[in-house]
């Protein structure tokens, strides 16, 4: 089964930016809204919106981490959502945090969208790549000249692995077609040959290449991956309570530490949402992630795939991420 969750950058175009930057209007003017986001604030209680995907925080809603580094505040966790009704929670003030990936948060940044970062959840990116559909013929990335390759969304993760991937090999993109999709329908048109390939990430990697006749074709770690995956709150929280933020960023920590001693606490959540065997034999292969602060290095990483992403169109120019990111380490 490929798609047991909403993968987390569904990262769909047009309309659905323009009915999310609808929803950050109304959060940015809406008094009753704005009411309801201070009154949680006041009462020193974050709200974490999660998403139906195993980064640190989904899975540290099952421990007590969290918790112990709140004290006497408070933090509930919500969910599963599938991405873009997550950050619509935040938005609206149902809620204060939640994750996505850097190539999503990159594109808010340079729209001055309000969003504070303050963690990295780092891989070396061998969850992420593309991957030939059963059968195919497909051997290498030039094999892909005239073919269909599905993804979640321009500018999401997908589109970002099939730019960096041919840039790194010298190849021109342009000679793809690329195909915008919800996961939901990746293994239909995986398996039926309306797509010759998918570029994808985390479980929809892992299912793809365990369905039988698929050949990876790219490993994301081969051409030094940026894309990542990041934690944040809305700005308004941010200001607020950077203590609140500061002491969740140490319970991500502390989750990151204990996967790396038991990696089953990756696993053991994709198949709560679902996930096959073969699916989560896959996943077990994946790097375990380590959480990273967002300091001058961290956001140097940012700065560096800001900079790609101008290249390929996706954003105009690199964002000052000094405005909407957070140190939780000073």
């Amino acid at each position: 089964m490929f798609n047991f969750n909403a993968s987390n950058i569904s990262k769909r175009a047009l309309a659905v930016t323009c009915a999310l930057c609808a929803t950050i209007a109304l959060a940015s003017c809406g008094s009753a809204q704005q009411s309801k986001q201070s009154s949680s604030s006041s009462n020193g209680t974050m709200r974490v919106a999660y998403l139906s995907t195993a980064n640190y925080l989904t899975t540290l809603k099952n421990d007590d981490f969290a918790q112990k580094e709140f004290g006497k505040s408070t933090v509930k966790f919500t969910g599963p959502y599938a991405p873009l009704d997550a950050y619509a929670a935040v938005n609206s003030g149902a809620a204060d945090a939640s994750s996505t990936g850097t190539t999503r948060f990159i594109d808010w940044a340079s729209k001055n969208q309000p969003w504070v970062a303050f963690a990295i959840e780092y891989y070396n990116g061998d969850s992420q790549g593309i991957v030939a559909a059963p059968n195919s013929g497909i051997k290498t990335l030039k094999d892909l000249y005239g073919k269909k390759i599905g993804i979640i969304a321009k500018g999401g993760t997908g589109d970002y692995v099939i730019h960096r991937s041919f840039e790194k090999a010298g190849l021109d993109v342009s000679k793809v077609q690329e195909v915008e999709m919800s996961p939901k329908n990746f293994q239909v048109a995986f398996t039926t040959k309306k797509i010759d390939a998918l570029a994808t990430f985390d479980q929809n990697l892992a299912a793809a290449i365990a369905t039988p006749g698929s050949k990876r074709i790219v490993n994301a770690k081969d051409y030094g991956n940026l894309n990542v995956s990041i934690h944040m709150v809305s700005a308004s929280f941010a200001k607020k309570h950077p203590d609140l933020v500061k002491k969740m960023y140490r319970a991500l920590v502390k989750e990151a530490q204990k996967a790396k001693k038991d990696p089953s606490v990756i696993t053991n959540a994709y198949k709560e949402f679902g996930a096959s065997e073969s699916t989560l034999k896959e996943v077990a292969k994946f790097y375990v992630p380590d959480i990273l602060p967002i300091d001058a290095k961290g956001r140097e990483m940012l700065t560096k795939q800001a900079e790609q992403e101008v290249r390929y169109g996706f954003i105009k120019s690199v964002p000052d991420f000094t405005k909407s990111t957070i140190d939780c380490t000073k």
